[in-house]
């Protein structure tokens, strides 16, 4: 039969030993009950932070500025089976819906709505499983899911990968698109072998940057339509005939805005000549060779042109982008121009380069008889409006010229981001256009950590061994003290 020593078992409470150990597990306790009341708060709060290296999941700021500034309703469809929701695009989108309370997000599942997904369908747009749909009032965008990440090609391998996320640079221009009352119209000239920016693949995002693209026959038109914001001419291959040449002369004059991307033909085209002689500029026949490999991309017909200071290329400057232009022919300024046009350079050479006027040659340095450089291969013209007579020339003219047209084709447009800023940000000059989208793509790049095996095996030590060593000392120590309380 046990016995109970009240006597003692009272005695106990008031021993050091107990006094200590009682005091380390109220300490413990109170830690413990911190961390639950601690994690339940920060669980009702909402706000995320994003830790990725390039802010993958957060919206830069003229996406924040036109929500701020939003005054319609939006209403974004994303098409997804049930349950089949992409995470990434779902987080991303609802970001939008979390800046504006005029943006809605609405799930379809595309299987068990054909009718609604037929509603948006052309004949020109294919939507598949995974695209979103941007709607305010009877203006739409499809978004399809392949124009929501850039891809680079492996061409050794044959295979794809996915190098970045473009979600952002389609959205916030398709919700530009669909509240403005008015959309710049961007007239593509026909006619003469040119190329079209749907066979270059860029028109979705010539579209992303808000423009209604439509084309332009001079021969059948009377003139240039009136809600033409631009005229671009991208690589002609036969001339202009007289007729069409006074129409653009007429347009220009009028207060016009022109973009012309001219390819190095065999024979001049006598009227594009014509044309840009009365702007005070002219082309020159032959290829430009670049002899500084800082300024070449590893062949000297492979131009990284200077970008000289001007709002059309200064954002590609200021973003660390760099252009690059294969076979281009300069432009020379003439002597003699009107007194109120001024041509401005965007794109040089260094003066290590050189002009190949024999376009047989295979030789990839410079010969008898090259024309040393610098050279000029893209101006921007302004024709002041004359003051005296309003009525004929309301504003100013403006053109642009580039000497080289390949620089857009799908080659060196997806690979080289500054090629197609030059383009877009050339179309917003044009239109005296200065708040533009610059919205880059969210690079998925994975950062990886090189170390040699002496640093693996040190990092090893250190980590497998050292680290539970101290930590096993300090528990022995710890242990022994408390023994002796």
């Amino acid at each position: 039969m046990v016995k109970l020593d009240l006597k003692s078992i009272k005695s106990s409470f008031k021993t050091r030993k107990f006094k200590y150990g009682g005091y380390a597990a109220m300490l413990t306790a109170s830690v413990i009950a911190i961390l639950i009341v601690l994690n339940l708060l920060v669980g009702q709060i909402p706000a995320k932070l994003d830790l990725t290296h390039n802010r993958l999941y957060s919206l830069s700021k003229p996406t924040i500025d036109l929500l701020k500034n939003l005054k319609k309703d939006v209403t974004i469809y994303a098409l997804f089976p049930t349950g089949n929701e992409n995470p990434v695009i779902s987080e991303f989108i609802q970001k939008y819906a979390e800046k504006s309370s005029h943006v809605k997000i609405k799930y379809i599942d595309p299987y068990k709505n054909p009718g609604f997904v037929k509603k948006y369908q052309t004949s020109e747009t294919q939507i598949d499983e995974g695209s979103l749909i941007v709607e305010s009032g009877n203006k739409f965008r499809v978004i399809n899911r392949y124009d929501m990440v850039d891809y680079s090609y492996n061409e050794q391998t044959g295979e794809s990968n996915v190098t970045g996320l473009t979600i952002e640079q389609k959205l916030t221009p398709a919700i530009l698109y669909v509240t403005s009352d008015k959309s710049p119209v961007l007239y593509e000239l026909k006619g003469h072998g040119e190329d079209t920016l749907v066979r270059l693949g860029i028109s979705s995002e010539i579209e992303a940057a808000n423009y209604e693209i439509r084309d332009l026959n001079l021969l059948t038109e009377k003139s240039v339509p009136q809600d033409a914001t631009a005229v671009i001419v991208i690589s002609p291959k036969t001339d202009i005939s007289d007729i069409e040449l006074k129409k653009l002369k007429d347009y220009i004059n009028s207060g016009g805005r022109v973009m012309f991307l001219m390819d190095i033909l065999k024979d001049e085209l006598k009227n594009f000549n014509s044309l840009f002689e009365s702007l005070g500029v002219r082309l020159e026949h032959g290829i430009v060779m670049e002899g500084d490999n800082n300024y070449n991309a590893g062949n000297p017909v492979w131009i990284l042109p200077k970008l000289e200071s001007h709002d059309i290329v200064n954002p590609i400057d200021l973003n660390n982008m760099y252009m690059l232009i294969p076979n281009a022919q300069p432009i020379v300024e003439t002597k003699f121009k009107k007194r109120t046009i001024t041509v401005e350079k965007l794109l040089t050479t260094t003066s290590n380069s050189w002009l190949r006027k024999d376009l047989t040659s295979t030789s990839l340095s410079k010969e008898k008889g090259d024309k040393s450089g610098p050279f000029t291969l893209a101006v921007a013209i302004t024709d002041k409006a004359d003051a005296f007579n309003t009525k004929l020339r309301p504003r100013d003219a403006k053109v642009v010229i580039v000497g080289n047209a390949t620089f857009l084709n799908s080659q060196f447009s997806k690979s080289v981001p500054g090629n197609l800023n030059f383009v877009i940000n050339a179309l917003n000059w044009l239109q005296d256009k200065k708040d533009t989208l610059q919205i880059q793509p969210k690079d998925l790049t994975t950062f990886r950590l090189n170390i040699s095996t002496t640093q693996a095996m040190v990092w090893a030590a250190i980590t497998v061994v050292g680290i539970p060593i101290v930590i096993l000392v300090l528990g022995l120590t710890v242990w022994l003290r408390r023994r002796h309380l």
